[in-house]
């Protein structure tokens, strides 16, 4: 914290000089909430986080022990290190993130809404309605694929997919054949009749419906393609858009019309074999764009919070983004995305239909490891993965790993062997530089101003080895930090 003057996601620093601080109850919400995390208290966070006495280590683990046990629902059960650094006394207070099914934890004296935190870098921040009802309804098992669309009827269903599913199903499932049509839709999660009243589930609509955007019209993909690498950057006839395109209908049917628009968008590489035969090459890999796009559309959150919400496709010079309503779900984490672990799946009802009718989740339980091998085939940075509160989102990025060098020499024709003479615009002939040194140079070159935070996710490794480089660099003179560590910027030498 000293070094870098900031607190983390997992850190928090609390003074306690003259007493146990009125307020810590958001922070130990927040740990608990999230990822866990440690609140040291002791250090001011307000004066470069130097150390301070606290008042008395004994009581104020009494005061603490008091707030969790009967102040938060559910209770607390913290973890307490008394330690002494610089000759100060410190309390470190470990909170351990709560099972899923035990969230949210909140502050009792104001209640769920108001007393719900999580955190958000180094700030502990309100739980929103939908996060808090995200956990509710998981707790609850609801199943927010099975709820009915009142306002449509089953002739909105596509009558010859559903009847080619019925003759199937009865096929393929023979304990089924001896019910109803009707009761077995119902039975498959595509009708509901409860009612006396037939109307398509959620799940029935986005696999068998005519046109499910007439009765659901946020559901849908918004696919832009953007004239530069942010959004607002204008095109050379100052258009904001080089294509846009409002892609509806079935999942199935949405997952063809976008891959039909990432393809007319990101262009090929032409490549002319021995015998001059041509092939053309697409600058990303279809078959990990078309996992992402399908995981969007599968795994969204199709609840009555997000349904104003929209998937999101945007292509931009350098790089493609998937967004999607809804975080992961359940006990998902990030770092357990295209291991073995077993994870859980939001629309149980929406995956079964369309493994019985399509071949979208063919790939089940391997999408993500599907993603990270096209990628690398082509050798491209892995895809990136973010939960943006209430979103998840996917970046493929275009630049390819080799890439970093070539551009290095591009415009240094004039380069020794050893790069003595080098430009900031080379990197790639420094003989005492790692393959990752000089991917980082390449990156401080495009912008000086870049984090360790945006460098780990570029790159695909940690903080901590993103730091070690940066320190090797500076060690080797290539770089130096001008100004502070959190408003500075990095000169290449």
């Amino acid at each position: 914290m000293q070094k870098y003057q900031t607190e983390t996601d997992r850190i928090e620093a609390k003074t306690a000089e003259k007493g146990c601080p009125q307020k810590c109850y958001d922070t130990i919400s927040a740990f608990a909430n999230k990822y866990g995390g440690i609140i040291i208290f002791g250090i001011n966070e307000h004066n470069n986080f130097i150390e301070q006495d606290v008042y008395d280590v004994n009581d104020l683990q009494k005061q603490i022990t008091a707030l969790c046990n009967s102040c938060f629902e559910p209770k607390i059960r913290p973890e307490f290190l008394a330690v002494t650094y610089n000759k100060k006394k410190l309390l470190a207070v470990k909170i351990n993130e709560l099972p899923t099914k035990k969230k949210p934890c909140y502050y009792k004296n104001v209640g769920i809404n108001k007393g719900s935190y999580v955190r958000i870098g180094d700030s502990d921040e309100h739980m929103t309605d939908y996060e808090i009802y995200s956990l509710q309804s998981y707790i609850d098992g609801i199943e927010e694929d099975l709820r009915p669309i009142k306002r449509a009827e089953f002739e909105d269903l596509n009558q010859e997919k559903i009847s080619k599913y019925l003759v199937n199903v009865k096929k393929n499932k023979p304990n089924l054949s001896k019910f109803s049509d009707e009761k077995i839709l119902k039975l498959n999660g595509i009708i509901e009749n409860t009612t006396k009243e037939i109307h398509p589930t959620l799940a029935g609509m986005m696999v068998f419906g005519e046109y499910p955007q007439g009765y659901l019209p946020q559901l849908f993909i918004a696919c832009i393609v953007v004239p530069g690498k942010r959004l607002g950057d204008l095109g050379e006839l100052e258009q904001r858009f080089n294509d846009n395109e409002r892609v509806e209908g079935t999942i199935e049917e949405m997952l063809d019309k976008s891959l039909a628009f990432v393809r007319r968008n990101i262009g090929t590489m032409i490549i002319i074999d021995n015998e001059g035969k041509r092939t053309d090459i697409p600058h990303y890999p279809m078959k990990a764009l078309r996992e992402a796009i399908a995981n969007a559309l599968i795994h969204r959150d199709y609840s009555f919070n997000t349904e104003g919400s929209y998937i999101y496709l945007r292509i931009f010079d350098d790089r493609i983004e998937i967004l999607n309503p809804g975080g992961l779900y359940g006990n998902n984490h990030l770092e357990n995305l295209g291991s073995d672990s077993i994870l859980e799946v939001r629309n149980n009802t929406i995956i079964r239909l369309l493994e019985e009718t399509t071949d979208i989740v063919e790939n089940r339980h391997t999408g993500i490891a599907t993603m990270r091998d096209e990628m690398r085939r082509m050798n491209l940075p892995e895809p990136e993965f973010e939960i943006l509160r209430g979103t998840f989102k996917v970046t493929f990025r275009k630049e390819k790993l080799d890439m970093i060098k070539e551009s290095c020499t591009d415009n240094c024709t004039d380069c020794t062997d050893n790069c003595t003479d080098c430009t900031d615009n080379c990197t790639d002939n420094c003989t005492d530089c790692t393959d990752n040194e000089i991917k980082v140079l390449e990156l401080l070159r495009k912008n000086p101003n870049t984090t360790q935070v945006e460098v780990s996710k570029r790159l695909n490794i940690s903080r901590r080895s993103v730091s070690a480089i940066l320190s090797g660099l500076k060690e080797k003179g290539k770089i130096r930090r001008v100004g502070s560590d959190r408003k500075g910027y990095w000169e290449i030498l």
